[in-house]
C-alpha cells in the first residue's frame, strides 16, 4: 500500500529539509545555545509549517584536530609602542577579530563599532593582552585553585588533568573550574582546549555511565560534565566539534535520567537546541541516539521524556521536555513522518498526562504549540483525504476497479489517523 497516501511512514525515514527559512530563523543562527536554551520557546513558537520553508544552517565539521581558526586573533603580546604604528584599517580589523573572539552577537558588536579609534586600539591591546595569558595559563601553590570559581590552569593544563585519569572530588573540582574557564574565555581558548579536551570529556562521561553501581559524586561528575559540553557549544566552533563527534548524541541520551531532574533539563536543552539548529540530518541522529539509548533500557526510546513530563516538582523539566517533544515533531517537512513521532509520543503515555499538567506561563505556550501543530496536521491530512475521496468518486478511467480499490485502502487507512 502506497505509505504517503495512507499517513504511515517508515520511522527511520523522512525526506529533504526545506529550502528557505524565515528571516527571523536566519537572523539567529549565530546564536548561543545556552541563551537559545533559555529562549527556545520563542524560536519553537515561530515554526510554521504551512507557506515556510526551512533550511538548517551548514554545518562544517573540522576534520583536522590540530587545525585553528583563522578569522581568530592569535593571542601575542602587542606592546603599545607597538599599536602606535598600527593602521586604522589594523586596528579595525583586530578590533573585529576581537569581537569575533568573545563571541559576541550582531546586537552587542554595533555599539562597539561606534567607539573611536583611540578607544578601539586600547580595547585591542588590552584585550590581546590578556587572551595570551588566558592562554598561558598559571600554576598555585597546590595546583588547582577553585576558590570563588577563579580558574588558574591553561586549556592545555586542563587536558593534562583529564588525561591524568582523576575522579570523584578532585575530578568534580576540576570539571566546575574548566566549566567556568569555558564560559569566561575567549573563543580562541575554547579551540585550544577542544582539539583534545572535548573527546576527554566525552571519555569520563561515558565512563561514568558504564559504572553499574554510580555513587552520589558519580552523579555530581555526570551533570558536572553537562555543564561543561553546555558551556563548550555555547560558540560556533564548540557547536561544530560536538556535532563532528560521532558519540556526543548517543552519550547526551544515554545521560537522560528523570531520576535527576536539574541535569536532564539541561541536556534536553541542549538537544532541543541541537534538532533546532543542527546540520540537514540532525533530526535522524538524534532520533537514533535516542533509539539506541532507549534499547540498552530496554524502554520505548521517549519514555524517558514523557516520564520526565510526569515530573510535578519540577517545573522547568516539564517545561524543558515540551520543548523537545516540539522540536522533535516540527522538525520534519513530511505530514506522515510528523504524525508518526506525534502519535509515538501520545502511545508512550502523553496523551494520558497532558490533561494533568498544571500549566505555568511558559509550559502554556509549550503546550499550545503543541496543539496548535496537531490541529494544523490534522487539517492538512484532513485536506489529503478529501482528494482521494474526489478521486474515488471521479475516476480517470473507465476501467479502474483496481484503482478505486487501493483509493479505498488508503482512504481507510487516513481515517483512522483523524
Amino acid at each position: 500500500m502506497d505509505q504517503q497516501a495512507s499517513g504511515v511512514d517508515d520511522p527511520n525515514k523522512h525526506p529533504k529539509k526545506k529550502s528557505n527559512e524565515d528571516d527571523s530563523k536566519n537572523k539567529k543562527l549565530n546564536i548561543h545555545i545556552k541563551t537559545l536554551a533559555d529562549d527556545m520557546r520563542d524560536r519553537i513558537t515561530s515554526f510554521r509549517k504551512q507557506g515556510i520553508k526551512k533550511e538548517k544552517p551548514v554545518i562544517q565539521h573540522p576534520t583536522d584536530p590540530i587545525s585553528t581558526h583563522s578569522e581568530l586573533p592569535i593571542p601575542q603580546p602587542l606592546f603599545d609602542e607597538r599599536s602606535l604604528n598600527l593602521s586604522e584599517k589594523e586596528i579595525v580589523d583586530l578590533f573585529e577579530k576581537m569581537m569575533e573572539d568573545m563571541n559576541l552577537n550582531e546586537d552587542r558588536k554595533a555599539p562597539l563599532r561606534e567607539k573611536d579609534l583611540s578607544t578601539k586600539r586600547e580595547m585591542v591591546v588590552q584585550y590581546i593582552s590578556a587572551t595570551a595569558k588566558s592562554i598561558t595559563g598559571s600554576k598555585v601553590a597546590g595546583g588547582l585553585r577553585n576558590s570563588k570559581h577563579e580558574c588558574t590552569l591553561s586549556s592545555q593544563e586542563y587536558v593534562h588533568e583529564l588525561r591524568s585519569g582523576i575522579t570523584e572530588e578532585k575530578l568534580l573540582n576540576c570539571l566546575e573550574s574548566l566549566r567556568v574557564s569555558l564560559t569566561s574565555n575567549p573563543v580562541s581558548w575554547v579551540n585550544n582546549f577542544g582539539h583534545e579536551g572535548l573527546g576527554l570529556l566525552l571519555d569520563v562521561l561515558e565512563k561514568l555511565l558504564d559504572k553499574k553501581q554510580q555513587e552520589v559524586i558519580d552523579k555530581k561528575n555526570q551533570h558536572k560534565l553537562i555543564q561543561c559540553l553546555k558551556a563548550f557549544m555555547n560558540n560556533k566552533y564548540g557547536l561544530q566539534r560536538i556535532l563532528g563527534d560521532e558519540r556526543s548524541l548517543l552519550l547526551l541520551a544515554r545521560a537522560v535520567d528523570p531520576k535527576q531532574p536539574n541535569m536532564m533539563t539541561e541536556i534536553v536543552k541542549i538537544l532541543s537546541a541541537v534538532c533546532i539548529i543542527g546540520e540537514e540530518n540532525i533530526l535522524d541522529k538524534i532520533l537514533a541516539a535516542m533509539t539506541i539509548a532507549a534499547e540498552r533500557n530496554n524502554k520505548e526510546r521517549f519514555a524517558s521524556i514523557v516520564e520526565g513530563l510526569e515530573n510535578h516538582e519540577a517545573q522547568q523539566l516539564q517545561t524543558a521536555c515540551m520543548q523537545l517533544i516540539n522540536a522533535l515533531v516540527t522538525s520534519p517537512d513530511d505530514l506522515d513522518f510528523r504524525i508518526h513521532l506525534r502519535n509515538e509520543f501520545l502511545r508512550c503515555g502523553l496523551k494520558k498526562i497532558l490533561p494533568e499538567l498544571k500549566e505555568t506561563e511558559e509550559l502554556d505556550i509549550q503546550l499550545k504549540v503543541f496543539n496548535e501543530n496537531k490541529e494544523e496536521d490534522s487539517i492538512e491530512l484532513s485536506h489529503r483525504l478529501d482528494d482521494i475521496r474526489t478521486e474515488m468518486e471521479y475516476p480517470f478511467h473507465s476501467n479502474s476497479f483496481s484503482m478505486n480499490s487501493s483509493l479505498r485502502l488508503r482512504c481507510a487507512a487516513l481515517s483512522q489517523l483523524l
